[in-house]
């Protein structure tokens, strides 16, 4: 029996204009009204997913979020960490190195804020994120080697021609995945939401075979192939598509929404 339905955020859940429309919202609210475990599924800290989380009226005591895509599994109301994997700034030493040398941008976000390193330039991210986190500019030299790290991110046209060519100590100490076509994201390694996934089906005694997961990108397929129903949006990549048991109307076509209504109808 579907008991927990994980929902991407980007260009899945939400619509081109980053809302959840009003045939969506209506029908999460039935499920999770009738029982059914409503998760948010995003690489986004869930200070950035408060907005969502109230709109949905997330908030019992069995409601959680996977952020960092599937590194912190937390309460949506009291943030305590289920499930938490992260990364040092010595894990980030190489990369940092790696960008320098080769001219991309790095911002490193943790579970408060994002730290955009000056001397690597400017990205869009914080544009991107839209007042939803704090940034702060700092120098790569400024940051804590006590601290712990969500994930790293790079915001950039060429984000394949990166990824291609990084080299081995970087692949070593991180998961790399674009989230979108000009956005590549450094997870601690052996995250992904799928991970998330299983540590909070475990902590109810249940399994995959509980999951109903929607995604579009990369960063989907994990959760995506480890559920019993994995559904592709109609705006997905091919390889989703290709790897999901079912597909739906796309992130503009209330493709959640239509989906569930078939399914639990």
């Amino acid at each position: 029996m579907i008991t927990t339905i994980a929902l991407d955020l980007d260009n899945t859940l939400l619509t081109s204009d980053k809302t959840i429309s009003p045939r969506t919202e209506t029908v999460l609210k039935q499920l999770h009204q009738a029982g059914k475990r409503i998760v948010l599924c995003t690489g986004r800290p869930i200070k950035a997913i408060q907005p969502f989380l109230k709109q949905l009226a997330l908030t019992k005591p069995t409601d959680y979020s996977i952020t960092f895509n599937g590194g912190l599994v937390q309460q949506n109301t009291t943030g305590d960490v289920l499930a938490r994997k992260s990364v040092t700034k010595a894990n980030i030493q190489p990369l940092y190195d790696y960008a320098k040398a080769n001219g991309f941008p790095l911002d490193i976000i943790d579970l408060t804020q994002v730290y955009s390193i000056k001397e690597l330039g400017k990205s869009p991210y914080e544009a991107f994120m839209n007042g939803l986190m704090p940034f702060s500019d700092v120098s790569f030299a400024d940051l804590s080697a006590d601290d712990q790290f969500g994930k790293v991110v790079s915001a950039y046209d060429d984000v394949d021609k990166i990824q291609a060519n990084l080299p081995q100590i970087v692949t070593d100490n991180f998961h790399v995945v674009p989230s979108r076509r000009n956005l590549l994201e450094y997870l601690p390694a052996g995250t992904d939401k799928s991970a998330g996934l299983k540590a909070l089906l475990a902590n109810f005694n249940e399994d995959f075979s509980n999951l109903m997961a929607f995604g579009d990108e990369e960063n989907d397929l994990g959760m995506l192939k480890a559920a019993k129903v994995g559904v592709a949006m109609a705006n997905a990549i091919p390889v989703v598509k290709a790897a999901t048991t079912d597909e739906t109307l796309s992130n503009d076509d209330d493709g959640v929404a239509v989906f569930l209504e078939n399914y639990f109808d």
